[in-house]
Order: structure tokens, then C-alpha cells, then sequence
């Protein structure tokens, strides 16, 4: 198959590929190998940190022939075939700092990530217990950690479990510089999310095609938040589960009969990616 044939899936992780119980559903599972046998490509494509990606990719045995992940929201490309990391981009350390600061006055939990992707922030919150629940990534906290902080980290994410209008707030009175440098977005209601400007999801799907020499043209993104508005925009054909955020349901070129539970990823792959070889 030549790559003008080829196609390439990019999936979201939750909310989308995995099931509240952070699974994937049997007949989504059987779609992934069938695509992969039959030489098309299946890109994770998740606001995670690459560890947490990758841990998920290896938990499902999608480190293979035709695999690849896109973590950090399109600012992190990697090749499991090779073990490599393709592209890296980060966000300048006095932006990291003076987010930090904005937060501590604005009351608001904030983090980000060295290059082993580990948590950095200064405080132990019930915030930070549930993302490590999460995403089970190792965490360093306390005031020294932005001090040694040596490399630009690719994100940060500022959280609140109690008020989405207080992110909200935080995002509006932060705009005039950090909108400049950065590209910010919610992944859900309590997560804002802080990228290098530039960065999305989307820019993973060019970057990704290009590597591969794959026409965009030929690419099925799938994701249910905001923070895949980006991707699904760039892509040939947008996708969303049935229970997909309202503004990303508004945006898709096909809304799905199942959500993420009942195997809305493998429904896209058998009717975008399949169907042409049956």
C-alpha cells in the first residue's frame, strides 16, 4: 500500500478511545488491529504527558508497526518504532514562572512537567492526588522545584475542582500576555490547559502526515472536548463519540451512534478507514 492509499486515524484518549473504566471496548480493540494489518496508522493523540501516553500504549500493545503517539496536545511527536522523540516544543521558563505566580494570587492550583515528565508544583493538593490517580505519573512538589526546572516543560495546566467560572476568569485576566505567547484551552470543565504558542492538536496532525508523506486529506481525527476542536479541524474528516462536548459535536463531519463506552472509535475506523477494503 502506497501512501497516497494509506490512511491514518488520530484518537483522543479519554472520553474517546477509553471507557470510563479506562478500557477499550472489545469490538474498538478488534477495528485497531484490523486497521493496522491491512498497513493504514493509528496515532494517539491526547493532552497527556508522554509517559502517561505511552503507558496506555503499551497497556493496549499500540507501541507496534503503525503506531505512533502525539502527547502534551500536538507539542510532543514519538515514534515507538524508532524510541525516538520527533519534535519537542516547550514553553519558555519565564512564561513557566510568571504563570505560577498569576495562579498563587488568583488562588488557583497550577503544574507542569520536567523532560521525564514528572508533575512539578508547589503545593500538595487534593488536585494534584487525583491527576497522579489519573494519569499514575510521579510527581516532585514544593517551592525548589521551579528553581531546578532546567529544560522549557511543553505544557501546564491550571485546575479547579470547585469553579470552572474561576478558570474562566483566570484565562480572561491573564489574556493580554500570556495569550501572545501561549495557546490555552480546557480539556474538560476543570482543566486549562497552557501550551507554546502555535501548539495544538492540529499541529500534530500535520506534523505526523508529513512525516509519514500521508495526504491530510487522508486522516480521520476522533475526539469529544474542546481541546480536539483543533484536531478535527485539520483533519480530512472529523469524528466525535455521541456524548462528545456540544461545541465539538458542532463541529464534526459525522456524529457517532455509540459514545466512548460502546465502541465509537471502532465505528469510525469500520466506516471511514474499513470500508474502503471491504
Amino acid at each position: 500500500m502506497n501512501n497516497t492509499q494509506r490512511k491514518i486515524l488520530f484518537s483522543d484518549l479519554d472520553g474517546t478511545l477509553l471507557t470510563d473504566q479506562k478500557e477499550i471496548e472489545k469490538g474498538t480493540r478488534e477495528a485497531v488491529e484490523e486497521l493496522l494489518a491491512q498497513g493504514h496508522v493509528f496515532a494517539l493523540c491526547t493532552g497527556r504527558p508522554l509517559a502517561s501516553a505511552r503507558k496506555v500504549a503499551k497497556q493496549f500493545g499500540l507501541e507496534k508497526k503503525g503506531c505512533f503517539v502525539i502527547a502534551y496536545n500536538g507539542g510532543v511527536l514519538y515514534d515507538p518504532g524508532q524510541d525516538q522523540i520527533v519534535y519537542y516544543a516547550s514553553i519558555p521558563l519565564p512564561l513557566v514562572h510568571r504563570m505560577f505566580a498569576e495562579a498563587e494570587l488568583a488562588g488557583l492550583y497550577v503544574q507542569t512537567y520536567d523532560r521525564a515528565d514528572h508533575v512539578l508544583t508547589n503545593q500538595q493538593t487534593e488536585e494534584l492526588d487525583a491527576y497522579l490517580a489519573h494519569t499514575k505519573l510521579q510527581q516532585r512538589t514544593g517551592k525548589e522545584v521551579l528553581a531546578d526546572l532546567a529544560d522549557p516543560p511543553a505544557k501546564m495546566i491550571v485546575i479547579s475542582h470547585d469553579s470552572h467560572e474561576k478558570l474562566c476568569a483566570f484565562q480572561e485576566k491573564n489574556a493580554a500576555w500570556a495569550g501572545q505567547a501561549m495557546n490555552s484551552f480546557f480539556s474538560c470543565e476543570q482543566y486549562l490547559e497552557y501550551c507554546p504558542a502555535g501548539i495544538s492538536k492540529a499541529t500534530g496532525v500535520q506534523r505526523l502526515c508529513a512525516y509519514l508523506g500521508i495526504p491530510v486529506s487522508n486522516s480521520v481525527a476522533a475526539g469529544d472536548e474542546r481541546n480536539d476542536l483543533a484536531m478535527l479541524q485539520a483533519a480530512g474528516i472529523a469524528a466525535v463519540p455521541a456524548k462528545a462536548h456540544p461545541a465539538v459535536r458542532a463541529a464534526a463531519d459525522y456524529l457517532c451512534r455509540n459514545d466512548h463506552n460502546t465502541g465509537a472509535v471502532g465505528e469510525i475506523i469500520r466506516k471511514f478507514i474499513l470500508a474502503d477494503q471491504e
